[in-house]
């Protein structure tokens, strides 16, 4: 009876309750994150990485796996990690392979994480790893532009700030929206109001001709990621 009842009480929490897959969460292209970044008006994060290398591995078992780390990435950046490979990546009108990328920017070590705005300009890096607690931090303090009022990160460490996202609806074109649907392995296409256990972190892409309706209606609900599909 006891398993029963722990059982209903996580089927009443939602699906928000558990981790997502890493792989939906981390994507392996440059070009992908960008473009992303670009559509859903969010921040973009590239993981200069190595398959071998012990931190690497480490961040994303223990930071990027966890589930507060999850929902700020979702809410405010895409995430991908890079190798040192001849694919290539377009950046800034030029066309680089991977390891080039990692000698432009000068990675000296993994894992080091670049961030970027969603037009493409280099925000800021990180070298090396960070627990989940640390990276929310980083996070938050990117997400909510403080750098960029010259917010020391030391002071703004050591507050208190539970944000974790803001509430908005994006429009988009079809093309827009079929390419988030296609590449975003958190993106959902909905043309009616979610279940009532739906995940409020998730990315919504609203269709038809009552998707404004529905999305100002989620908004209301606290759903974060809402996109709307213009139809012209």
């Amino acid at each position: 009876m006891k398993k029963i009842l722990v059982l209903l009480l996580l089927s009443l929490i939602g699906l928000s309750v558990f981790a997502y897959s890493l792989n939906n969460v981390l994507l392996n292209n440059f070009n992908t994150v960008m473009t992303l970044s670009k559509y859903e008006q969010k921040d973009a994060i590239i993981v200069f990485s190595d398959p071998n290398c012990f931190y690497c591995n480490k961040l994303k078992s223990d930071t990027l796996s966890n589930l507060d780390v999850q929902h700020m990435l979702s809410n405010n950046f895409v995430i991908g990690e890079i190798y040192e490979t001849n694919d290539t990546a377009n950046f800034q009108g030029n066309t680089y392979t991977y390891t080039q990328l990692f000698q432009g920017f000068g990675v000296k070590g993994t894992p080091t994480l670049f961030f970027f705005t969603s037009a493409g300009t280099p925000i800021t890096y990180l070298p090396g790893y960070l627990g989940a607690s640390d990276f929310l931090k980083v996070l938050q303090y990117i997400a909510l532009g403080d750098y960029a009022k010259n917010i020391d990160f030391n002071t703004f460490s050591k507050g208190n700030s539970n944000f974790v996202g803001t509430s908005s609806i994006i429009e988009l074109t079809n093309d827009q929206a079929n390419y988030i649907l296609k590449n975003d392995p958190l993106s959902k296409k909905i043309d009616s109001y979610p279940p009532k256990n739906a995940d409020p972190f998730l990315k919504y892409v609203i269709s038809g001709q009552d998707a404004v309706s529905i999305a100002n209606q989620m908004l209301k609900n606290g759903f974060y990621n809402i996109y709307v599909v213009d139809g012209k």
